[in-house]
């Protein structure tokens, strides 16, 4: 597995990628006090920005991102049954870190006076509590990264990487997360994608089964002529 991990250039160039962004993090933690980022951003938000930080915002939608999976059976049905397992593992980090472990944490319209904002983004539903981590960032970065696995093509390991990121900043924007939300969001998608990389490529071994490689139209075509 980890020989094929090594060899598919994109995937490791999106973990490159997402090691600075981690490093960059690091930088934001040791300068920066809890929700400063929060506040910054929206000291510089405008209304001329918000339809597209709710488009965004959407790409991390765990509904949506299962139609993209289920489609991704039209070109393999293996490579559906990934992303499946992704998303499941996203489910499993999600439901712990937000009605588990970190259920009492607030999110930004809770933990600030209303005072404390610049403006408002009256096109998103405001919540207030289960901020950690971000789901929306979670579920962007686990497919984006099995995504760019599956393609194998370093610019749209650049693309897909960007609309991760750009999937985190939204939930900053529209005062849904904090950066500490989004940073360990990202962290979990992409343990999540890892870990459906090894259980895929090395231990569920009826995912190797050469039918599995078909398209489900392929499949469909051949029980007929059978």
């Amino acid at each position: 597995m980890f020989q094929k991990i090594i060899n598919n250039r994109a995937y490791l160039l999106f973990c490159c990628l997402y090691a600075t962004f981690l490093l960059a993090g690091v930088v934001f933690f040791l300068t920066l006090k809890h929700g400063d980022m929060v506040l910054f951003i929206n000291r510089h938000s405008n209304e001329i920005f918000d339809p597209i930080m709710v488009i965004f915002t959407d790409l991390g939608l765990g509904s949506y991102m299962i139609i993209l999976v289920l489609l991704l059976s039209f070109w393999k049905v293996r490579y559906s049954i990934m992303g499946l397992i992704d998303m499941a593992f996203v489910g499993i980090f999600a439901g712990v870190g937000k009605r588990l472990a970190f259920a009492d944490r607030g999110r930004p319209m809770m933990y600030f006076y209303y005072d404390d904002f610049t403006r408002f983004i009256h096109t998103a539903e405001l919540n207030y509590f289960f901020s950690f981590p971000s789901g929306h960032t979670m579920t962007a970065f686990a497919i984006m990264a099995l995504l760019t696995y599956i393609v194998g093509k370093r610019w749209l390991a650049v693309v897909f990487f960007l609309l991760a990121l750009m999937v985190g900043f939204s939930r900053m924007y529209l005062l849904q997360h904090f950066f500490l939300d989004v940073y360990f969001g990202s962290l979990f998608g992409m343990i999540s994608c890892f870990l459906t990389i090894w259980l895929c490529e090395s231990r569920i071994r009826v995912l190797s089964h050469p039918v599995l490689n078909h398209s489900v139209v392929g499949l469909f075509r051949r029980s007929r002529n059978n």
